[in-house]
């Protein structure tokens, strides 16, 4: 505590005091006094609490960063840790994509992913697994429903890489409805990169996780978080029909067994998946993924052919239905498949790569010659490659 700061403020009360103690007896007067010294020596020792309380909440929340299958970083998000053995909660999108995830404190210590623990996109849920028996954790997980209108509330988290940021706030609204769902509306400034991240009331308890702000014209600190009611079952470590229902969550472990490239846990998974959510794009393409791994690539086609009936605008499944085409050697769908993905995305990079390779290993030199400027104008590295190729085949 600052106690010449504190110091002074007892000086200027006492001398207010005594201005108005002359119209007292003197034990009044006295005790007049002593009750102001009182009030200002508490309300400082609840702030001085709350701010060491802060503290050491910000010492729980994690930058995270999610890879790929190939080690390559997707994103940049925020997690915190409910427990000191690593458990630790974030927003389900922060992980969309990802084989991995890296978690970084701001006293420097790293922890790697160990497990998934409960995922559900709907409810934008992750509540993560890290190898670790001694982690920071915030102080506890406080009653959402309780909010009021203008109660005072702080976020931390990574905005645009900014570790351990603190943005103070207040509650705007503790019940937003927007698309069918309850968030709370809130002050404090977050940015992306804060997703995930937790959003604490006045005694530091979890009360929301910060979710998204929204961009609208002129408007400023629109920010939203999912309530931490919605939370508590699954962050008690209780098996909720919210974590068991879930097809995300199946997914989800899919994607984790891919990355160990157990690929029959992975076919198992996204199965489960299905099974409970037919329609389910995303996983059809892991199994399309995982039969091409195994080398069973009627199965790979089939799969990849299922998520283009579920999305007849998704590019992305017509490309990987094209190189399943190549793979059972059936070169006309795969050209018919790239071509495909390009009129839903003319500048699929990947698709004009291997829809030019085709075309020139079936002899088709002026088709893929039609393709160079668009190539050249994506990747004039490969456009130049290209070019040669081209030339040398006259």
């Amino acid at each position: 505590m600052n106690m010449g700061f504190i110091g002074g403020r007892i000086r200027e009360a006492i001398r207010a005091s005594l201005r108005v103690a002359r119209h007292y007896t003197r034990e009044i007067a006295i005790a007049l006094v002593l009750a102001v010294v009182a009030a200002i020596l508490i309300d400082r020792y609840y702030k001085w609490v709350g701010t060491e309380t802060m503290l050491n909440n910000r010492k729980a929340v994690a930058t995270l960063t999610t890879l790929d299958a190939k080690g390559r970083a997707i994103a940049q998000g925020t997690g915190f840790f409910i427990t000191n053995n690593g458990v630790l909660v974030t927003a389900y999108h922060v992980l969309k994509g990802a084989a991995t995830i890296r978690a970084h404190l701001p006293s420097g210590a790293y922890y790697v992913f160990k497990d998934l623990r409960a995922a559900d996109e709907k409810a934008d849920i992750a509540v993560l697994q890290f190898d670790a028996t001694d982690t920071p954790s915030v102080k506890a997980l406080g009653d959402s429903d309780k909010l009021r209108v203008g109660d005072e509330v702080y976020a931390i988290g990574t905005p645009a890489g900014l570790e351990g940021t603190v943005s103070p706030g207040s509650i705007s609204n503790p019940v937003q409805e927007i698309g069918g769902r309850s968030y709370i509306q809130f002050t404090a400034p977050i940015s992306p990169g804060s997703s995930g991240g937790g959003l604490f009331d006045t005694d530091g308890e979890v009360i929301g996780i910060t979710a998204a702000l929204v961009a609208a014209p002129e408007a400023e600190n629109l920010n939203l978080a999912v309530p931490i009611n919605i939370y508590r079952s699954v962050l008690a470590g209780t098996a909720s029909q919210l974590t068991r229902g879930s097809p995300e969550l199946y997914y989800s472990l899919g994607n984790l067994a891919d990355n160990k490239k157990d690929w029959d846990e992975a076919i198992h998974d996204y199965q489960k998946a299905i099974a409970l959510d037919p329609s389910y794009l995303n996983a059809y393409a892991g199994l399309g993924g995982d039969y091409f791994e195994k080398r069973q690539f009627a199965l790979e086609v089939a799969n990849y052919l299922k998520a283009t009936e579920i999305d007849p605008k998704d590019a992305e499944s017509f490309y990987w239905l094209g190189t399943a085409y190549e793979d059972t050697g059936n070169f006309n769908d795969a050209v018919a498949a790239y071509v495909t993905a390009l009129k839903i995305e003319p500048d699929h990079m990947m698709a004009l790569h291997d829809l030019a390779v085709l075309y020139l290993a079936e002899g088709k030199v002026d088709d893929a010659r039609e393709l160079l400027p668009r190539i050249s104008k994506l990747d004039p590295g490969w456009g130049n490659k290209l070019e040669r190729l081209l030339e040398r085949m006259k």
